[in-house]
Formats: structure tokens, sequence, C-alpha cells
């Protein structure tokens, strides 16, 4: 089985952490984003896999590279994006007719994840494996219907209240090669874009059996600061970092990573914090459930709580960048001071 991972997004609401440094690359432990979802995918059994992309499209190949541990990596670039389903489309060729596994890359989840579904796919051998993931009201993506874990009814962006089922749709699958045949029978929708959703709904009306997969460890979609911060505070309680190692006077509470060309002096660090390759900290500062990305300054005695420091950006000596407790986090952009 091969992979394809859907990752042409240009991250609208990430509030321009987007604009230089495209969502599948935003660091989380100082590592890439994809870098992670990939390392599932080769511990699923997997050793090839296409990425499709789209939103600054060779920085995304730069960085990667031919491959990403013992996964070789294939790129198709999605040039005028009109949703999933076409998208899924250009995987076609790369597939050459045998299932595969389909990813959205803007989903952050569980090292269990991919590989139950594979052995699931393996085991039972259904048309198709969907994930789902239980949500009080489905309305902002695929709303599923379930029946003893076979799909019924999958419906796209339901109007708010109006379904009868909590599950969602969570972006991860096992295709059938038929699903191609059923995407060139897919119209645009009413917002504009292929749907893939239809191809699966077509799937089901012609009888396939879609397993449906409920993801109980943790589940990210990550469309804004908040649940980017959401997703590294989660990867680092399934798999805490290695203590780092800091200098004296720097206290750590919990999860941190730091570059080790980055200077820090005498400051408070964690729970949950990764700090960029070229950065500084200043004397006094608290650096707390954050990301400060490549080349940003913390200046002395400054506050940073539940925020995204940004690419060579500064945060003023006594300045306070504080997100909402459970809400909207603080953002400073690349290069941009507060």
């Amino acid at each position: 089985m091969k992979a394809v991972i859907l990752a042409a997004g240009k991250g609208t609401r990430m509030q321009g952490l987007c604009d230089e440094l495209p969502k599948p690359l935003l660091p989380v432990g100082n590592r890439p984003i994809l870098s992670y979802t990939l390392a599932q995918v080769e511990a699923s059994g997997i050793d090839e896999a296409l990425l499709v992309v789209g939103h600054r499209a060779e920085q995304v190949r730069d960085t990667l590279g031919d491959a990403c541990g013992r996964v070789a990596l294939r790129y198709v670039v999605q040039s005028d994006p009109k949703g999933t389903g076409q998208a899924t489309a250009l995987a076609e060729e790369f597939a050459a007719g045998e299932p595969f596994l389909l990813m959205f890359g803007d989903i952050v989840t569980s090292a269990r994840h991919l590989p139950d579904i594979t052995r699931i796919y393996a085991d039972e051998r259904p048309a198709a494996v969907l994930s789902i993931r239980y949500f009080r009201d489905p309305a902002s993506g695929g709303a599923v219907y379930v029946d003893a874990s076979r799909v019924e009814r999958i419906v796209e962006r339901p109007s708010p209240g109006d379904t009868t089922t909590h599950y969602i749709n969570a972006g991860i699958f096992v295709f059938p090669p038929a699903i191609f045949d059923l995407l060139r029978q897919v119209d645009l929708s009413p917002r504009g874009e292929y749907e893939l959703t239809d191809a699966i709904r077509l799937l089901i009306e012609g009888g396939g059996i879609v397993r449906a997969y409920d993801l109980e460890k943790f589940w990210i979609n990550v469309t804004d600061p908040a649940n980017y911060l959401e997703a590294q505070h989660e990867f680092f309680a399934e798999t805490p970092p290695p203590a780092a190692a800091l200098a004296e006077g720097v206290q750590a509470q919990g999860a941190v990573v730091v570059a080790a060309d980055s200077t820090l002096h005498e400051c408070a660090l964690g729970p949950n914090v990764s700090i960029g390759s070229g950065c500084s900290i200043g004397p006094g500062a608290i650096v707390r459930e954050a990301v400060v990305m490549d080349g940003a300054q913390v200046g002395a005695g400054a506050r940073v709580v539940g925020a995204v420091v940004g690419l060579g950006a500064q945060v003023s000596p006594g300045a306070v960048l504080v997100g909402e407790p459970g809400g909207r986090a603080a953002v400073v952009g690349h290069g941009e001071a507060v």
C-alpha cells in the first residue's frame, strides 16, 4: 500500500503564520508537522508517499526532499485548488491500481491510528475505511452516519443543528482504486469544489462497505494557531521529548525543546515549549505553552504564554503576549515586533 497526503492548503486562518511557511512545515518540537505524519506512515509499513502540494510547493519539496525516514516521497502540484476530490484525483497514476491510504495534511493525530487503519483494511477487506471522530455538532465538516461500524451515509457541511449524528469525517481513509472512477462522476458542489465526500457517497450507494474507524486517541485539525499549539501539547504528551540540556539558571518545567544554537539567559520555560534555531530568550522571560520559531527574540522580562512567535519576530523587553485560556492564541507574525 502507498500513502497520499493532501497538503496544498494556504492556511488562511493561521493569522499569517502560513504566508511564508506552509502549514505542513509548521514546527512542533522543532520538526515540521508533516514529518510526524510521515513517521506514522512508515510505522504502518508503507514506504512510498505522494504529497499533493500547492501553496509554496517548492518550499515543501526543498525541505522534505526525496525521502523522510524510510518513506520515499513524490510530489504533485494542485495548481488551481478546487476541493479534496480534485486533489485526490491527482493521485491516480501514483496509486497504480492498488488500494491506498489517504490523509488530509492538516490533521495531526496519535501514532496508533494509521497502523490501526491499515491493519483493519488488511484484516477485514472492506471497500474502504473512513476515520470518524465524535463532535457535538459536525456542521464544520462531513457528518457521518454509522451503524455497527459501517458508514451508512455522509453529508458534507450540513447546516448547524441539522444532523442526528455526532460523528465527523476525520480525514484519514483507505480507498480502493475504484474511487478514481467515482471521482470522475462528481460535479462541482454549491461551494465550487469537487467534494471527496460525494465520491464516498457514490461508493456507499453502489453497495460498497465503508468501515468506520473511531479515533479514540488524540486528533486535531490544525486550522488556527490555538489548535496548532494544542497539537504540540498532544504530541509532547504522547511522546515526551528528551530533557533539554539547558544553561545554568534556566528553569524548565515539563516538555521543552530548544535548538542547540539558541541563546537562553536566566528564564523560565515550559511546559510544552519549543524554541527554534538562532533564537534568544532574555533574562527573566517566561515562556509557556508556546512555539518560538527560528530567529525569534524574546526580550528580558517578557511573558509569552499560549502564543506563537513567528520567524524572526521580536517580543520586546517586558512585553506580555498571552493567549486566551481555551480560546484564541496570541501571535506575533513573521518578522514583526510587539
